[in-house]
């Protein structure tokens, strides 16, 4: 089971992602062979990809932990410039939900506020 965490923000009526956290293998299929997993990573690291390539965060204003022995990765990014990221942190919620909406026997979604 793979277990994804969405970390929101609220404030002035609305919620603003401000990081994830991807745990875990789907256990679809064999690891090499896992498009659940395959696809999950693709959206985590097209998020990561970019806040920091297309959006020019700096190292100060993201942070991405990765440990592959969980398996296991991490990104969170300054509050203040999450309304920058809005699009692109909001599609991939919503596609992540997607995924979890339709593989649900192996993926799961954690929504988490503050």
């Amino acid at each position: 089971m793979t277990n994804i965490t969405l970390f929101w923000r609220e404030g002035n009526g609305e919620k603003e992602l401000v990081g994830l956290e991807s745990k875990g293998h789907s256990g679809f299929s064999k690891s090499s062979e896992d498009v659940v997993c395959a696809a999950v990573s693709s959206l985590i690291q097209a998020i990561v990809i970019g806040i920091r390539d297309v959006a020019c965060f700096s190292d100060e204003d993201v942070v991405c932990k990765l440990d592959n022995s969980v398996p296991l990765i991490r990104v969170k990014w300054k509050n203040e410039r999450a309304s920058e990221l809005k699009l692109l942190t909001q599609t991939v919620a919503l596609s992540l939900k997607e995924i979890a909406s339709i593989y649900s026997d192996y993926v799961r979604i954690w929504e988490v506020y503050s």
